[in-house]
């Protein structure tokens, strides 16, 4: 390999890494959050998460190899064109066609890598990754038990505990079951224990000093009362075990066993036949556009664009939006059956091509070799060279201008750098997410009832949440490159030559991340809450789920904290405030089992009291029993209207005052509020996540950037991609109740808060 060649891909290879790096982030992000709380709530082990994630990459990489490689080639070759390099090796007699063989070995070696992942890797890692999830996190066994609320998981029984003994010991305890035929059974201890064989899918509860009582609740008179010293409940776990199929699909097949199911539906246009042709053809055709993007690369790399490297990649995010478009859109085609699997899958290819070979053949007409060179055109092409790499531009800084004023000129200089890499990115951001958001909700407007208006609407109201991460995505990086870029070009060795520290170099953008934090909550607070209720709207139109006419808490069992008594309804009517099949068991004292039984055809809730309808009560004492029938009476239940008639809402469509006093409200019907608590602490947190990730960037900078240029940008994605999973991980700790609201909601940005600093205070100066 000659010189050119190794310096050619000394560019493209740290480009192509930072690409994938930085892909695979964004493909990641969404899933390692809803991965993290399904970890943390069902207990799993570590060695299945890495399993898991491990498992989770083949997919990843399949798609990201060839983006990230058209990425590569821009923001390499495109850092050549911005420093003029590319017109350096034209005056030499170095051709396009030239610079083609370094990129045309890397993307053969990445065709080839990229095949095994697609025919063999890919499919083998969706396969087993299915069945770990299957058979190690989502089928476990769980039976979620906490003190004051109603386990209704249970098939066929409603499970209470109202406060825990010790180790597995129960204190009053009440078991309600229902049979087909009607006939309620309800058991109230004062003492019991559990008893779990999960291999078995066996539980039972061993319980002590209680009474059963069965009956048919319109027919009071067929009530049967057992007293006991010790008693044995069986629990049916099997019911809390979900079932899921291991059966194979198409992206768990390899491609053997996918040519298999062609030859078996040969001849058949059904939708099962149409998908195993396209899945084929998607195969090859994915890891053939690492051969089709060299001839895009290098025919739009070699122009200069404005921007250098910052915008080759700015053009390959347009060229991968363009590409990704184009294959979803076919693939819908192909499924529905309007267009050919085969063509669907090669027409973004051949276009990629067309466009490819367009903008290659047009530069190498332009700078056809064996040109005749004066010494003149060298001269003049070193000189640019050479002022745009700075080797003979000085730079004159002085050093008691601005100190101790802010903002000074070196503030304004470098903020300026940093504010227009930050709007750049961030633009760019925000197209790929919503553009991607578009894309994968686009095949749900195939009915009638959707339109893409709807879809656009809902796309438009998700926007702030787009902003949001975009933003919080765009700031490490454009502080990393703006940085990267003053070591680079000497900037940063002059400044602090004269005499200027690295934390006061750095001081603008530490301001704006602190700046920032206020900004973050706001909108956090008053804009996307109001945005996500509207989303939230406009999803369950598109996603077909039934859209709520009314919001309440539909809890068919509480209990009340004032009086003690349970209220237990089958059917709820808000607009008519009224309960239908009322059961009311007011438990005893001094002995177990309960003191008084109210059940009530129909109950009407005005105010703090329930208006008990057709219905009978009867009152116990020993073994004795007393029977009081009613066509009409009056029950007080103080917060009546609260109990029964509580409004439901998601924290996301909350402020931050409505969060604390709706988590208060619901503590106060017996309900617990600990999810709105935490999601209020963790609003406030989440404040400060634009300052933790400056302080990580500037950190990464100033110890990264001596060794390189990209050395800085790349720490600062894998600090911000570890960041986002330790927010997600102690947010799902918090959700578990393994931590307490406000430590689940604090520890990841106060630790990385104190971790940056420590980094920062590191950094030579």
């Amino acid at each position: 390999m000659k010189i050119l060649d190794r310096y050619l891909l000394r560019e493209i290879v740290p480009a192509f890494l930072i690409s994938l790096g930085f892909i695979i982030l964004v493909m990641l992000m969404n899933e390692l959050f809803y991965l993290a709380e399904i970890f943390l709530t069902r207990q799993v082990p570590l060695k299945i998460i890495l399993r898991v994630l491990f498992f989770l990459l083949p997919s990843i990489l399949a798609l990201a190899l060839p983006l990230a490689f058209m990425a590569g080639v821009l923001g390499g070759l495109g850092r050549l064109a911005g420093d003029r390099e590319t017109e350096a090796l034209r005056l030499l007699g170095i051709s396009p066609g030239r610079v083609l063989k370094p990129v045309w070995l890397l993307g053969t070696v990445l065709f080839l890598v990229s095949l095994s992942f697609t025919f063999w890797l890919t499919p083998a890692a969706n396969y087993r990754w299915l069945q770990t999830m299957v058979n190690s996190v989502l089928s476990e066994v769980r039976l979620e038990l906490e003190p004051g609320r109603f386990v209704e998981s249970l098939p066929g029984k409603v499970l209470y505990m109202e406060s825990p003994g010790t180790d597995r010991d129960w204190r009053d305890i009440l078991i309600y079951q229902k049979d087909e035929t009607g006939r309620v059974e309800i058991v109230s201890a004062r003492e019991g224990r559990l008893v779990l064989q999960p291999e078995l899918q066996e539980a039972w509860i061993l319980l002590e000093k209680g009474r059963v009582y069965r009956l048919l609740p319109e027919d009071p008179d067929s009530l049967d009362l057992v007293e006991f010293e010790r008693s044995q409940q069986a629990l049916e776990l099997k019911g809390l075990r979900p079932s899921f199929s291991l059966e194979k699909k198409s992206r768990e097949k390899n491609i053997k066993e996918l040519w298999l199911d062609r030859e078996r539906l040969a001849g058949k246009n059904n939708p099962e036949s149409r998908l195993v042709v396209l899945e084929l053809h998607k195969r090859l055709s994915l890891p053939a556009t690492c051969l089709l993007f060299v001839f895009l690369g290098v025919g739009l790399g070699w122009r200069r664009w404005p921007g250098g490297k910052l915008g080759g990649f700015g053009l390959s995010l347009l060229v991968i939006l363009a590409y990704y478009f184009l294959l979803v859109a076919g693939e819908q085609k192909a499924l529905q059956g309007s267009l050919a699997p085969w063509l669907a899958m090669w027409l973004p290819n051949l276009i990629i091509l067309a466009v490819g070979l367009y903008f290659f053949v047009r530069v190498l007409r332009k700078d056809r070799p064996g040109k005749s060179l004066s010494l003149a055109q060298i001269k003049k092409a070193i000189s640019r060279l050479s002022e745009k790499r700075g080797l003979f531009r000085t730079r004159t800084v002085t050093t008691a201008a601005g100190r101790g004023v802010f903002p000074s000129l070196v503030d304004g200089y470098i903020f300026s750098r940093f504010f227009r890499l930050l709007v750049q990115l961030f633009l760019a951001l925000l197209l790929v997410m919503a553009t991607v958001a578009f894309l994968l909700r686009l095949e749900l407007i195939r009915g009638s009832d959707k339109t893409m208006k709807d879809l656009l609407a809902f796309i438009w109201f998700k926007t702030p949440e787009f902003v949001l991460f975009s933003l919080l995505l765009a700031i490490p990086a454009a502080a990393a490159l703006c940085l990267g870029l003053l070591h680079r070009r000497k900037e940063m060795l002059a400044l602090i030559s004269a005499g200027l520290s690295y934390w006061r170099v750095v001081r603008s953008l530490l301001i704006f991340g602190l700046l920032l934090a206020p900004l973050i909550f706001v909108w956090q607070d008053r804009v996307l809450s109001r945005s996500n209720f509207r989303a939230e709207e406009l999803w369950a139109r598109l996603s077909d789920r039934p859209v709520r006419t009314f919001s309440y808490l539909n809890r068919y069992w509480l209990r009340s904290r004032t009086d003690g008594r349970f209220y237990h309804y089958e059917l709820l009517r808000p607009e008519r405030r009224s309960l239908s099949r009322l059961l009311i068991l007011e438990e005893a004292v001094e002995e177990p089992g309960f003191r008084k039984m109210v059940y009530a055809g129909e109950a009407q809730v005005q105010g703090d009291r329930l208006i008990l309808k057709e219905g009978w009560e009867r009152s116990f004492s020993g073994q004795e029993s007393e029977l009081k029938r009613f066509s009409l009476t009056t029950l007080e239940l103080n917060g009546a209207e609260e109990y029964f008639f509580k409004e439901w809402k998601e924290p996301a469509t909350m402020k931050f005052s409505e969060l604390k006093n709706y988590a208060q409200e619901l503590e106060d019907t017996g309900l617990p509020g600990n999810r709105f608590r935490l999601e209020a602490w963790f609003r406030l947190a989440f404040s400060l996540s634009g300052l933790v990730l400056v302080l990580l960037a500037c950190a990464s900078a100033g110890l990264l950037a001596p060794r390189g240029f990209l050395w800085p940008l790349a720490a600062s994605l894998v600090a911000t991609f570890v960041y986002w999973q330790g927010l997600a991980i102690f947010r799902s700790l918090g959700l578990a109740g393994l931590l307490g609201n406000f430590v689940a909601a604090w520890s990841a940005p106060v630790v990385f808060l104190l971790l940056g600093t420590y980094l920062l205070l590191r950094v030579r100066t």
